[in-house]
């Protein structure tokens, strides 16, 4: 056999990818979801070859659409929603009318999966809730995304990534000890994280009625998926107390900390056992410290004076060096170390390119454009990207066509009744101005279109 690294480079070659089998190929899902949490748990599914349809509504659509950070577009496109609804297809429907519903009902009848994240019963009295849908589909997998839960006494709070993430505890987990400042943890985490775990929940449902038969309703919470990421609750009840915000440093281990450089450039370090903590003790010619009672053991070590004092001797040694000789001297020394990088060196980090953790993908009608692979490596069934977000009801004549069997007359009925639509003239909602939709033959389904 060749050696390990040729192989494991030769199986999970990125460029492979697309000639391989999708896990999820014939599962289909009705997205009502819409921002971030439920989207992200369906795109997840979509990654992986799943048939998801994301409905919106006519000219207004999803609220992130043109939502984007600072104001800023790409393409009159907000370029974190590509990221989050790539592979999707794209239907635009009045849920509000009757005549929608009689559309949903049929999309139903051969789905696999809903997600939505509408305040908890409004898909119920809206007669698309899980009650509804599971008499049209036994099997259906019905997955409710929301910030404190489908029932309790805090069921018809509103909240947001920012909410979540203060009702479950991480926020007073963030800062630095000694302090009265607590820090949002960046970007909307309180989103993203509950959205891997909504289609983590999906998959086992689905494993289940592979075995059983049967669907089920699931019921995801922000501030409770973001809560089974921390152990502070339960510390405080064995312990009585509380494990207080340890800043940029780790208390189980020292030291272990965010260090900055000669050249100001940050790095994380951190010396999990004796035999790197050694390494790092003879790569700053400090051997002697070995036997100083205070750092003899990492127990010792954690001790909070001590931790201090021994933080401060390693950030003055780090700051003699430059990053990239700190780099080099962890290799060599054997004890971790990495640089601290920005969006800057991801995006155009070679390792991460070679592996299809980041990707420039090439879209037909978005040109180039720098997103995130997979954050799981699957030898035989990889993730993909077929195409980024599309304009709002760009694939409403495929899905009505190709997956529900209308004709051509339905849909332009459908149209006059205003059931289905497509995008008025704001960034986020429309195509790139230069690109043709009359020639484009998705959109035109059906259709003869010059190509």
């Amino acid at each position: 056999m060749e050696d390990y690294f040729s192989y494991t480079e030769k199986l999970f070659n990125p460029a492979e990818a697309a000639g391989k089998p999708e896990a999820l190929k014939g599962v289909r899902v009705l997205d009502f979801s819409h921002v971030i949490f439920g989207p992200i748990a369906a795109r997840l599914l979509a990654d992986y070859g799943a048939e998801v349809i994301k409905l919106e509504l006519p000219f207004s659509g999803d609220l992130w659409r043109p939502a984007t950070y600072w104001g800023k577009y790409w393409k009159h496109s907000n370029p974190i929603w590509h990221n989050i609804t790539k592979n999707k297809y794209f239907l635009s429907v009045n849920l509000k009318l009757d005549k929608s519903k009689e559309l949903i009902y049929k999309m139903a009848e051969t789905a696999d999966v809903v997600v939505e994240n509408f305040a908890p019963g409004t898909a119920e009295a809206w007669k698309i809730g899980y009650s509804q849908i599971s008499k049209i589909n036994p099997k259906i997998i019905f997955l409710s995304c929301s910030t404190y839960g489908q029932y309790g006494p805090m069921r018809y709070f509103p909240g947001w990534d920012l909410l979540a993430q203060g009702a479950s505890g991480v926020l007073s987990l963030n800062g630095y000890p000694g302090t009265d400042k607590f820090y949002k943890l960046p970007d909307y985490l309180g989103d993203f994280v509950p959205g891997n775990f909504g289609a983590l929940a999906i998959m086992m449902a689905l494993y289940y009625r592979n075995k059983s038969g049967k669907g089920q309703y699931i019921d995801v919470a922000q501030t409770e998926t973001l809560m089974r990421l921390l152990s502070n609750y339960t510390f405080h009840s064995v312990m009585g107390g509380e494990i207080g915000r340890t800043g940029n440093s780790d208390p189980t281990m020292v030291p272990a900390s965010i260090l900055q450089s000669k050249d100001k450039k940050f790095l994380a370090l951190a010396c999990t056992n004796q035999e790197q903590f050694s390494g790092l003790l003879n790569a700053m010619n400090r051997k002697d410290l070995l036997t100083d009672e205070r750092f003899t053991s990492n127990l010792t070590r954690s001790k909070p004076e001590n931790a201090r004092v021994l933080t401060e001797i390693v950030s003055d040694w780090v700051k003699s060096k430059t990053g990239a000789e700190i780099i080099n001297i962890a290799i060599d020394q054997s004890f971790p170390a990495a640089e601290v990088e920005d969006d800057y060196t991801i995006c155009n980090s070679s390792w991460r390119r070679a592996r299809g953790s980041v990707v420039l993908f090439k879209d037909t009608m978005y040109g180039e454009l720098m997103i995130a692979g997979p954050s799981a490596q699957l030898s035989g069934t990889p993730s993909r990207t077929k195409w980024l977000a599309r304009p709002l009801g760009y694939h409403n004549r495929l899905v009505l066509k190709k997956f529900l069997g209308m004709s051509d007359e339905d849909i332009m009925d459908l149209e006059k009744k205003k059931v289905i639509g497509t995008f008025d003239d704001r960034p986020g909602l429309k195509p790139p101005v230069y690109y043709n939709l009359a020639e484009d033959p998705i959109y035109n389904y059906g259709k003869e279109v010059n190509q």
